[in-house]
């Protein structure tokens, strides 16, 4: 994949909290991304139905749908996009539930840039 269509990686990031949302935009924006963004679980859900994502990045915990029950639905539907948790990463049993409803891993806020750099590098490297 040329670094024409790294841009074409189409993003979700859906994250109840404003600054949290900004800051997944502006260091996705320095990789040259332009995310789609949701803040809550309930549109979250409904822009992976209505929309095609190459990956998402979901809170955990959000209004009107969690995280977790926005991953069960999508897998329950079949969907195979991988779906980063976004959570503080402190407690091991939340973690656990997270991989076992179908989170695919971890982005551990505060979230820093070396972090995201690496898992967008490893989805460009895999398309």
């Amino acid at each position: 994949m040329s670094c024409k269509d790294l841009s074409k990686l189409k993003i979700l990031v859906a994250d109840d909290s404003r600054p949290v949302r900004l800051v997944l935009k502006t260091y996705l924006g320095q990789l040259g991304f332009e995310p789609t963004l949701a803040e809550n679980g309930t549109e979250a859900l409904q822009k992976l139905i209505t929309e095609k994502f190459d990956v998402a990045f979901m809170d955990v915990h959000m209004p009107e749908m969690n995280g977790t029950e926005v991953v069960s639905r999508i897998r329950n539907e079949g969907m195979t996009i991988p779906v980063f948790a976004m959570t503080t990463g402190d407690d091991a049993e939340l973690l656990t539930k997270c991989l076992n409803c179908g989170y695919n891993s971890f982005l551990l806020k505060p979230i820093i840039k070396t972090e995201l750099t690496k898992i967008i590098s490893k989805l460009t490297d895999s398309h």
